[in-house]
């Protein structure tokens, strides 16, 4: 029931009650004043009428003049009964009038009970006694009287109580109506729509609600524009790369898969998969930084030639050197065309102009009902093809489709039959005391044609695509714990999702570090938190066996996936290291340091070391250092270097 009800029902009882008491005692003291009034009244008349009539009692002949007289007083109505009775009480005259009018309703006499008591006098002759006189006045004049009075005060008291009870439910409505508007504030809050309240109530108390409302609907206003922006900017994170602006992999999936749904009623399409081919050197012999220019420099061109194309379509940064357009609807005279022109302008982007190939651009026809693997091998062996022509591009066909992952076959299972690989390693420094708590190692696989480096941005798309990653990270892991032998360093492998939920992978690995047990406790597993979310059980399971020899866990990219926040208590990693989407430029993004810093706490109430990846300039590294991220990685404290 609301407020206002309930004051408005109490007021109402609390008026009757006073009301109803109020007339009583008015009823009461009317009454007792009328018997007075009535006793005296009949008292006048004995004592009168008894002075008058009292010569005339004793003389003989006398009893007619006084009946006459008693008859006289009678007959004005105002009395009940006039009694003359003799010395022996023997009644003489006696006159009566009924106790009823009929101007009075019977229910008001018989509940009011005016009661008129009798009054008598002595009738003296001289020193002699001649009778008794009673009188006793007539109650109708007075319950007439009485009736009047009463009706006319029950009159007065209900429109005193009506008018009492309208100005005091109108005082209530204006009292509670704060708390009305308070009310439907709240309600809008909960809509989401954050208006102040204009009213200001005149009672202090309330005007007090009223003001800590509107702090409230304008705090929570507040908290969620921020939070509409942190969603905004985790869905960048989660979308967008954070160097050239475009969308990266994890949209390139999601929109290549829709195109490919069964239920898509797109026509066919081409997907365009770009590689810049100097990206890998010039991080090398230039730095991040260079890299970084290179890479925005080529998503221009990218996205100029995109947004000049009328038909649907959308470029991507899908990996380090590699870029994707999925164009829709246009026949494959026209992709070849177009194929030709970006590959001139990504030519002209030509930052080491020592005559190398700047780019080598693939493409395949893709239609719905595909699979998303299929297409991208497709594109991977026309990919392929482009390196090995002059013009640098090359459309898939069947045929170059089959060579490519034959080709691709043969080249990995050289490299891991001949154990073809450099290690790097690169420190992870504690910044209060300058040394590496560990360094995390980086495998460069070596051609057996040419010995040359197989970019990773070509190697692991070509491992998973062929089922290999498990014998890959076999070799890698091999060649780090033969090498911890001879050296006192604490090295970090990364190991991918796909070993970790490869049972005979795991079974190999428990039975390597057992047989290796004096140098597992200097090894440090990273893995990627996106296992966190798809594999959350196989990493547990995991993470048990490699502890259980001495070995420690890294979950890598931490905060790039929200979700899988809620897998660090089960596996409790010994470190975490923060996304790079999140630590580059950290000192120019007020937003991003707030989000750090919620990280941070986390990591620390659970007890867990925090790293941060990718810190190129000194500014990065300060930021990082005030937020208590003191564990930091990247080319501003060393480049990796070859393990020798």
């Amino acid at each position: 029931m609301k407020l206002s009800n309930q004051l408005s029902i109490s007021l109402l009882i609390f008026l009757l009650a006073v009301f109803i008491g109020s007339f009583l005692i008015n009823v009461k003291l009317t009454r007792e004043y009328v018997n007075e009034q009535l006793a005296t009244h009949a008292q006048d008349t004995a004592t009168s009428l008894g002075l008058s009539i009292s010569p005339y009692v004793s003389e003989d002949g006398g009893l007619p003049i006084a009946e006459t007289m008693i008859n006289a007083i009678f007959d004005s109505g105002y009395y009940q009964t006039i009694l003359l009775t003799d010395l022996d009480g023997k009644p003489v005259i006696v006159r009566e009038n009924p106790n009823k009018i009929d101007t009075v309703p019977t229910w008001f006499t018989n509940v009011v009970e005016v009661t008129p008591p009798t009054k008598e006098t002595n009738l003296t002759d001289g020193w002699n006694m001649s009778g008794y006189l009673a009188v006793k006045s007539h109650p109708g004049l007075a319950n007439e009287k009485l009736w009047e009075s009463i009706t006319q005060s029950a009159i007065m008291f209900s429109a005193a109580f009506v008018v009492a009870y309208i100005v005091l439910f109108f005082i209530i409505r204006a009292i509670t109506k704060p708390l009305s508007i308070v009310i439907s504030k709240i309600t809008d809050i909960q809509q989401l729509e954050f208006s102040q309240i204009e009213y200001k109530p005149f009672t202090k108390e309330l005007s007090f609600i009223v003001a800590a409302v509107n702090k409230l609907s304008h705090s929570v206003e507040s908290m969620f524009k921020e939070l509409s922006q942190k969603a905004e900017q985790f869905k960048a994170i989660a979308f967008e790369d954070y160097v050239t602006g475009l969308l990266n992999r994890n949209a390139f999936k999601r929109h290549l898969n829709a195109l490919l749904s069964s239920s898509a009623t797109g026509e066919n399409g081409y997907l365009i998969v770009i590689r810049l081919a100097q990206l890998a050197h010039i991080n090398n012999m230039k730095g991040a930084s260079e890299g970084d220019e290179y890479l925005k420099r080529a998503a221009n061109v990218l996205r100029k030639l995109v947004t000049r194309y009328d038909d649907k379509a959308n470029c991507f940064r899908v990996s380090g050197a590699d870029f994707a357009i999925c164009m829709e609807g246009i026949p494959q005279a026209e992709c070849a065309q177009r194929v030709e022109e970006l590959t001139q302008q990504l030519t002209a982007v030509d930052m080491l102009k020592d005559g190398s190939k700047v780019v080598w651009v693939g493409g395949t026809e893709f239609s719905n009902g595909e699979i998303f693997s299929d297409v991208m091998e497709k594109a991977d062996s026309a990919l392929l093809a482009a390196t090995k022509l002059d013009r640098c591009w090359q459309l898939a066909s069947k045929l170059s489709y089959i060579q490519s992952n034959t080709e691709w076959r043969a080249r990995l299972n050289g490299i891991i039959a001949h154990q073809n690989a450099d290690i790097f390693i690169q420190p992870i420094l504690n910044m209060t005391n300058n040394e590496a708590i560990y360094c995390e190692a980086f495998a460069r696989f070596k051609d057996l044609s040419n010995d040359a480096y197989i970019p990773m941005s070509q190697l692991i798309p070509a491992s998973e695509r062929l089922n290999l990653i498990p014998q890959v990270d076999t070799l890698v892991t091999t060649l780090i714990v033969r090498k911890l032998h001879t050296s006192d360093l604490t090295i970090a492998v990364n190991l991918s999702a796909a070993s970790v939920c490869d049972d005979e992978f795991v079974k190999w690995l428990k039975d390597y570090l057992a047989d290796n047990k004096i140098v597992s406790s200097r090894l440090v597993f990273e893995i990627e938190d996106d296992a966190l979310i798809h594999n959350k059980r196989a990493v547990i399971d995991f993470a048990k066996i490699v502890r259980s020899v001495g070995a420690k866990i890294t979950i890598e990219h931490f905060g790039a996936n929200l979700a899988s926040l809620t897998g660090l208590r089960a596996i409790h990693p010994d470190f975490v290291k923060i996304s790079g989407n999140l630590t580059k430029e950290i000192n120019e993004s007020s937003d991003n340091q707030l989000f750090i810093s919620s990280l941070v706490s986390i990591a620390t109430s659970l007890q867990i070391g925090v790293i941060s990846e990718l810190v190129e300039s000194e500014d990065e590294s300060n930021t990082l250092t005030s937020l208590k991220v003191t564990n930091q990685q990247g080319y501003f404290h060393a480049r990796p270097e070859i393990w020798k």
